[in-house]
């Protein structure tokens, strides 16, 4: 007996629905994105880009996700269709952030991971070539179909170029963030034959000058900005990434970006809001209130409607990009977890608080955890570090760590 087809057709008239639907609802989401006159990048491989961090159109990776997200829902049971949410031991991390290392030559003002930097540089705790080589694989088994090197600056560890090769591109694809000053021709060459995906290059300020000085290194714009046009070159996508805040809401400063964006002819820019973490820690008046959110959602829909411009992808797009059933909210522990350097688990880059370390557990455990604390029970329309009170349900948290 065809066992694979015959629960194919004993499915509940709730899993032949929610198929339909989520099916429906992920075209829906993808065609909100990459339509709207925005460019296609065609591949060599025949298959097409329209984002640095979403698997490209007709991929098997992109199958791949498909694949994961209907099984999630099969999983979820009816109520995840009646409710937008998605239940723990349902979910799948399809983007994993991994910083590879902390150091950095630079030293931004709002720099999220200077206490990260501090606390690995002094107890020596960093994760080995072959620690991070494995949690790359536990990643990619767990389900991650986008997997990104940050840091520190991720091109100062040494065996970069091997930790992207290691990447299994027939399940993930690979995508770094950097700050761009190293992304010379041998380095280049090097990103393209260990197959990166893409590549995001940070600007603080579309003005050289106030960039350079917000990352206290004279002359990286102008590096950076060579660097990108290098790695279009070489056939890699790009995108610049950089962060919302209220003056540059109030100034006009985001659209300066976009400016910029364009002139550097860039796929894609990713939009972050202002988080108080690192060397903002303490500084929770630099949040986003919910009039300034509205105004950042206008903002990008203004944009999206505009195909002179590159796409604009938002941090809380995350979730309703990879799962349809559940609106535009806060990825972590939804469809996103990170890796610091010296191996703690958090649900995302900025979230001070780990719910586990893989050298100790395996990553399943440990996501597993995430997924099922209250904290991430259900979702969230913003982000949760946007949330004042949310800061104080993590301080509970750590309390009793």
């Amino acid at each position: 007996m065809n066992t694979k087809h015959s629960d194919h057709t004993n499915l509940k008239s709730w899993q032949r629905s929610a198929i339909r639907n989520t099916m429906a609802n992920y075209r829906r989401a993808q065609e909100d994105y990459y339509v709207q006159g925005k460019p296609l990048v065609e591949l060599e491989n025949g298959h097409r880009a329209f984002s640095l961090l979403t698997p490209p159109l007709g991929s098997p990776v992109a199958r791949r996700r498909v694949r994961l997200i209907m099984q999630n829902m099969l999983e979820s049971g009816s109520s995840a269709q009646a409710n937008r949410a998605l239940p723990p031991g349902a979910r799948t991390p399809h983007v994993a952030t991994i910083a590879v290392t902390y150091n950095c030559q630079c030293r931004c003002l709002h720099c999220s991971a200077a206490t990260y930097q501090e606390k690995t540089a002094q107890s020596r705790s960093w994760l080995t070539f072959a620690e991070l080589k494995n949690a790359v694989e536990q990643t990619v088994d767990l389900g991650t179909t986008c997997v990104i090197f940050t840091g520190g600056e991720p091109l100062l560890f040494e065996k970069i170029y091997d930790l992207i090769a290691a990447v299994d591109k027939s399940r993930s694809v690979c995508t770094i963030f950097t700050n761009g000053e190293f992304l010379r021709e041998h380095a280049i060459e090097k990103l393209s034959q260990a197959g990166v995906f893409g590549v995001f290059v940070s600007f603080d300020h579309a003005d050289a000058a106030l960039h350079d000085h917000n990352r206290q290194r004279p002359g990286l714009a102008r590096k950076a900005t060579r660097g990108l046009a290098l790695c279009q070159q070489a056939g890699i996508l790009t995108g610049i990434s950089t962060y919302a805040t209220k003056e540059k809401i109030r100034n006009g400063e985001l659209d300066e970006m976009m400016e910029l964006a364009r002139e550097l002819n860039v796929l894609e820019v990713f939009l972050f809001d202002v988080i108080p973490t690192g060397r903002l820690s303490h500084h929770h008046e630099c949040l986003l209130d919910d009039g300034e959110a509205e105004q950042l959602r206008e903002f990008r829909a203004r944009y999206t409607q505009q195909p002179e411009y590159p796409r604009i992808i938002h941090q809380t797009m995350f979730s309703s990009i990879a799962y349809p059933c559940v609106a535009e909210g806060c990825p972590a522990g939804m469809v996103q977890l990170h890796l610091r350097a010296n191996g703690d688990v958090c649900p995302c880059d900025f979230t001070p608080y780990s719910f586990g370390n893989i050298r100790r557990q395996p990553l399943k455990q440990i996501w597993d955890a995430m997924t099922a604390s209250s904290l991430y029970e259900q979702p969230s329309p913003r982000c949760r570090l946007s949330r004042p009170e949310f800061w104080v349900k993590l301080e509970e948290l750590s309390a009793v760590q």
